[in-house]
């Protein structure tokens, strides 16, 4: 079996079984999953270039091989910090050029070392599939932000509802950590693997408090 066939079952949470995963599939990930037709890191860019200037200073979380850096890169942002499980992702990652610094960071393990209120916007995308504690998840991202700072996220449309994404969401606008801005319906995720026929990705935006 190819490394990237059985991937829908893979969304675990064990940091070994992740980290192994993602560095044997390293010097293939873009090919395979351009292949797929993968557009959520040009997509989630889109959205955030909409919310912030250029200048400021980006976390991407879960930034494997640099997909969403590359994306930054070329829409202007030159200052992105990048974390990741697989050291042979960050390793790609850090060819591409897109980033200020890499850290390997396990985003299973809360909280991270990270500072508080360092950042001026945070993307987590395709990572999210793969972190359960959603609400305790979004949480670490808000703590990381200053105040007025944008969160745009990924979820695959299956796990969205098995997860209870949105109540998790919800616990945070009610109590005053982030504002909803946008919930999209579900769009291709892959939409030439076969594995993956009829389930999307929602784009989920938020502005921290």
């Amino acid at each position: 079996m190819r490394l990237e066939e059985g991937l829908f079952e893979q969304a675990t949470s064990d940091p070994e079984k992740l980290q192994k995963l993602y560095d044997d599939w390293a010097s293939d990930y873009d090919h395979d999953i351009g292949a797929w037709g993968y557009e959520a890191p040009r997509v989630a860019v889109h959205y955030l270039r909409d919310l912030i200037s250029i200048d400021v200073l980006v976390l991407d979380a879960g930034c494997g091989t640099g997909l969403v850096g590359t994306e930054l890169k070329s829409a202007g942002f030159n200052q992105v910090v990048g974390i990741d499980l697989s050291p042979d992702s960050l390793t790609i990652a850090a060819a591409t050029g897109a980033y200020q610094s890499l850290k390997e960071i396990d985003l299973t393990v809360l909280p991270t070392d990270l500072p508080t209120a360092h950042f001026g916007a945070l993307l987590c995308i395709g990572v999210m599939s793969y972190l359960p504690d959603i609400e305790d998840t979004c949480r670490e991202f808000c703590r990381l932000l200053k105040s007025g700072s944008p969160i745009v996220l990924t979820q695959r449309s299956d796990l969205f509802e098995t997860r209870n994404t949105q109540k998790a969401f919800d616990a945070l606008v009610s109590d005053g950590t982030w504002e909803q801005l946008e919930i999209t319906p579900a769009r291709d995720y892959l939409p030439v693997n076969p594995e993956f026929v009829g389930t999307g990705v929602k784009y989920c935006v938020f502005r921290r408090c």
